[in-house]
């Protein structure tokens, strides 16, 4: 027993999907970067300056060449994008860290907390070294530090780098010659699209990189109806196809086959304090229709995660973030960006709200499982053995330990929820989530262990950073 969930008719994707074409067509999507237009231009494009116009049949030459899925390499493990299940990733960007009810910028040691915190979280698959802003960090070494704390501290996949073409090609090379791999995917970058209908010279330059060198991209938009797109959600998700849509065409000119996601992470939009509204319950739609897209055009996709516009951890936080989470994983979302700590419109990182999310993580998950009903669960041998009125404590040691055991499947068990009688609760001090989340979260810091860095992989970091720099604490 399952949810059964099918968000998209055929004829609602197929209405935007024309419309999206009508777009590429007739709007045309501008590229500031004349490498980019070039490479249009190589191959026929239409062209009005930086304006680029794209054909439906363009869209279907570029989709044959995208793989459905890919594999995606770390230091120890690899994970497969796109097989069905959703890979969940840290935060991206906030610049402020909540701590003890107090608000603070990002500084290193809050960088490498996070970072040590994702290692050691169960949740989590891949790394992030764009968990946090590193603006602590001198600019003229910061994108490559982060990189390099996050290749010392976690063992995993990792997001790359993507701020324009040094930037970009130094996360490629350093994860290469860290991993010792040079024919697979090492780095995944997010290529962010700004609306209405354009892409940054940066971006341009990391989507080239990343193309060349055969490594993957989510391409995202993130959008504000009545703003960047017109005030519809049906407008945006005509505008963001559109704009994933001209990227994914670009990353198949470039090298046919190279891995790519589907992406839309817009969200709702207040006007009133002309702002996102991450958290609402437009949002949660807008996911699921991203997902729904992204089937339709063969391609594995990039959306949702836990986030909310919450000041604190506050109810708020808690039911913005489990409604997100649980319409990301219900969408079936291949690959999850924000999975843990992100608040205050994804501005903010709480490491109270990371230990939290991973638990609405699990239970989102455990939902989404269902119930399994079998011959086996029913466990009628059990009901007839104890009978009207009876304990299924005192069951014979067989049926025990099956009843055990089946409990055990059954039953998620949770760390931070309290559910404790009232009595015992008051009894033991009326302790707090915020106070049960700090002692786990200070908890795991203190246990976690920093991996083997060998010789050869520091001085193929120091070749980036200066050796004083990596000095992790």
């Amino acid at each position: 027993m399952k949810h059964i969930y099918n968000f998209a008719t055929k004829a609602e994707l197929e209405l935007l999907h024309q419309a999206s074409m009508r777009t590429l067509d007739e709007v045309g999507v501008m590229f500031f970067c004349q490498d980019a237009v070039d490479i249009f231009k190589q191959h026929g494009f239409r062209t009005d300056g930086e304006k680029v116009f794209i054909s439906e049949k363009d869209v279907w030459e570029a989709l044959k060449t995208c793989p459905k899925t890919f594999d995606w390499y770390g230091r120890k493990s690899h994970v497969t994008v796109g097989d069905g299940s959703t890979i969940c990733a840290p935060s991206y960007g906030p610049v402020f860290i909540l701590e003890n009810g107090d608000f603070h910028s990002v500084a290193q040691r809050d960088f490498i907390a996070l970072t040590k915190l994702c290692a050691s979280s169960c949740v989590l698959q891949v790394s992030n070294p764009n968990a946090l802003d590193y603006a602590f960090m001198d600019a003229k070494y910061a994108s490559d530090w982060a990189q390099a704390a996050v290749l010392m501290l976690d063992e995993r996949p990792m997001i790359g780098m993507v701020d324009g073409v040094k930037n970009a090609r130094n996360s490629i090379r350093m994860a290469q010659e860290f991993y010792d791999i040079h024919d697979k995917v090492v780095v995944n970058g997010l290529i962010s699209v700004a609306s209405p209908l354009h892409y940054s010279t940066a971006m341009c330059e990391a989507l080239i990189e990343y193309s060349k060198a055969g490594q993957a991209m989510f391409i995202t938009p993130s959008s504000l109806n009545g703003m960047t797109v017109p005030g519809s959600l049906a407008s945006l998700l005509m505008v963001n196809n559109a704009e994933v849509l001209a990227g994914v065409v670009l990353t198949q000119l470039i090298n046919p086959g190279a891995p790519v996601l589907y992406g839309i992470q817009s969200h709702g939009c207040d006007l009133r304090y002309a702002g996102p509204t991450i958290g609402s319950p437009e949002q949660c739609l807008i996911f699921s229709a991203t997902k729904a897209l992204g089937n339709y055009y063969g391609l594995p996709v990039r959306t949702g995660g836990s986030s909310c516009d919450a000041k604190d951890n506050d109810m708020q936080a808690g039911a913005e973030s489990f409604a997100t989470m649980y319409a990301t994983l219900q969408s079936g979302a291949d690959f999850m960006v924000h999975s843990c700590g992100s608040m205050d419109s994804d501005s903010t990182l709480s490491f109270d709200k990371f230990i939290y999310d991973e638990e609405i993580l699990l239970s989102v998950q455990r939902i989404l499982r269902g119930i399994e009903i079998s011959e086996e669960t029913l466990m009628f041998d059990a009901v007839k053995e104890i009978g009207p009125f009876g304990s299924f404590l005192d069951l014979s040691d067989d049926l025990l330990e099956d009843s055990t055991e089946l409990y055990r499947q059954d039953y998620l068990n949770l760390m931070i929820p309290s559910r404790q009688g009232h009595a015992a609760w008051i009894n033991s001090g009326r302790e707090s989530v915020v106070q049960r989340t700090t002692r786990a979260y200070q908890k795991r810091l203190a246990e976690y262990q920093m991996p083997e860095l060998e010789p050869a992989r520091r001085a193929i970091l120091e070749k980036y950073v200066p050796a004083e720099l990596l000095k992790l604490s």
